[in-house]
């Protein structure tokens, strides 16, 4: 199967490992609700439903840190810019990064795990 891929233009960064199991890509649908004063809850449909990504990882080498790092500040810039995320299953979604700081953390010697969350534009 194979690994995830972040593409920006010419910019593309591959991870050298997949992603943890179970999957979480949530989707939802998009209703705001509120109640009344006397109780009555009220809900609007805004008639989107929004797709997310939940990416995780463990055992990451320095390697994928460094560049996803470098992707999160200088590439997506965080939620800023747009790019593709190709899945394992080789299909296209045109997302943007939901972190502002890097989610991936040290959990031994050059060894890194977390998740990333990303949104899929409508």
């Amino acid at each position: 199967m194979p690994n995830i891929v972040f593409t920006k233009g010419v910019d593309t960064f591959t991870f050298s490992k997949g992603r943890e199991y179970p999957l979480d890509d949530p989707a939802r649908v998009n209703v705001v609700t509120d109640l009344s004063a006397g109780g009555q809850m009220y809900a609007y449909d805004k008639g989107i439903e929004e797709q997310f990504f939940n990416i995780s990882f463990r055992g990451l080498p320095q390697v994928d840190f460094d560049n996803f790092a470098d992707w999160l500040t200088n590439i997506a810039v965080g939620p800023k810019n747009t790019f593709t995320y190709t899945d394992e299953d080789l299909s296209n979604h045109t997302v943007r990064l939901l972190d502002v700081a890097n989610p991936l953390k040290a959990t031994s010697h050059e060894a890194f795990a977390g998740t990333i969350r990303l949104r899929k534009e409508v």
